[in-house]
C-alpha cells in the first residue's frame, strides 16, 4: 500500500463494528498474521477458515475446536462448495439489527454495520467478499497482491464491508513456515527454491497423506520423490534426465488446487 492507502485504511478501520479475519484452513495458525492480530485487538472479531473444501475435514473440526478453546469464534468456508456463508449471513443479519437496535435506543439514526475483512495475501479475502455479495465486486487473484488497496463494498441490509490488501509477516525465518505459505501462495513461489521445497512437501505427504500417491498416478509401494513424479509424468530435460524443477512445480501446483486430495499442512498437535 502506498502511504495515502495506508492512512485511508487506518482511518476506515477505526469506524469498523466487526472484523472477519480470513486464514488459510489448510494452515490456519500459520497464515495468521501478526499484524492483523495487533490491529484487531480490542474489536469485535470472527475467524474465516477459508478454502475448508481444500482441507483435512477431520483437522479442520480440531482446529475450530482449538480456537473455540480460546475464546474465539472460527467459521470453516468455501467458495467453492458454499459450506458456512450461511451462518455468515446470519451473523451479519444479527450484527446490523443489533447495531441498529442500540443507536434507536440513544436516540440515533440507523447506519450500515461496518465489517472490515483483514488477512495475509491469497488467503481468498475477495473471493469471500464476492461469495457474500453474489456478483464479483472485487478484484480477486491466485497470487498475493491482487487488491491493492482499501475499498467499501455494500451488501444487503445496510452492511458495508471494507475489503484490504494482503497483510504479511514483517518476517519469516521459520522454515516450516515458509514451506506451508508457499504452497497456498500466500509467498510467490517464484522467489523460492521450489526444489527443495517440494521436496519437503513430498517428505509430508509420505509421513502423513500417503494415498497421495496414487492421486499423482503413483503406484502404492511407489517412493514418492522428485524423480518418481518426473518418471510417471514423462518430464524430461534437454539432457535425457529427469527434470526435477517441472517436476517441483507440477507437484506444488497439484496440491494447491487439491488434486492431492483434501490436505492440511498443519495440525493443533505440532503446536506442542
Amino acid at each position: 500500500m502506498s502511504i495515502m492507502e495506508k492512512s485511508d485504511f487506518f482511518k476506515n478501520l477505526k469506524v469498523v463494528d466487526l472484523i472477519f479475519e480470513v486464514v488459510d484452513a489448510r494452515c490456519p495458525y500459520t497464515s495468521r498474521s501478526t499484524q492483523v492480530q495487533t490491529l484487531i485487538r480490542g474489536k469485535e472479531s470472527i475467524l474465516i477458515l477459508n478454502k475448508v473444501d481444500l482441507a483435512d475435514p477431520l483437522v479442520t473440526r480440531k482446529w475450530v475446536e482449538f480456537f473455540t478453546a480460546r475464546g474465539e469464534e472460527a467459521l470453516p468456508v468455501s467458495t467453492f462448495s458454499r459450506e458456512g456463508y450461511g451462518a455468515v449471513k446470519k451473523i451479519l443479519s444479527l450484527k446490523a439489527a443489533d447495531l441498529n437496535k442500540v443507536l434507536k435506543e440513544k436516540g440515533r439514526r440507523n447506519r450500515d454495520l461496518r465489517v472490515a475483512v483483514l488477512g495475509i495475501p491469497n488467503t481468498g479475502k475477495s473471493s469471500f467478499l464476492n461469495s457474500l455479495l453474489g456478483k464479483r465486486a472485487v478484484k480477486s487473484g491466485d497470487r498475493p497482491g491482487v487488491t491493492r488497496g482499501p475499498q467499501w463494498v455494500h451488501l444487503r441490509g445496510r452492511i458495508s464491508v471494507l475489503d484490504t490488501p494482503g497483510l504479511m509477516f514483517p518476517q519469516l525465518e521459520d522454515e516450516d513456515a515458509v514451506f506451508r505459505l508457499v504452497f497456498t501462495r500466500a509467498i510467490d513461489p517464484d522467489q523460492q527454491d521450489i526444489i527443495h521445497l517440494s521436496e519437503k512437501l513430498l517428505q509430508f505427504l509420505n509421513e502423513r497423506y500417503p494415498s497421495a500417491l496414487t492421486n499423482l498416478g503413483l503406484s502404492k509401494g511407489q517412493p514418492l520423490t522428485l524423480e518418481s513424479v518426473a518418471k510417471v509424468k514423462n518430464f524430461l530435460s534437454s539432457q535425457g534426465g529427469y527434470d526435477l524443477q517441472r517436476a517441483a512445480v507440477f507437484i506444488f501446483a497439484a496440491g494447491r488446487k487439491g488434486k492431492l486430495g483434501p490436505i492440511s499442512l498443519e495440525t493443533p498437535d505440532d503446536l506442542q
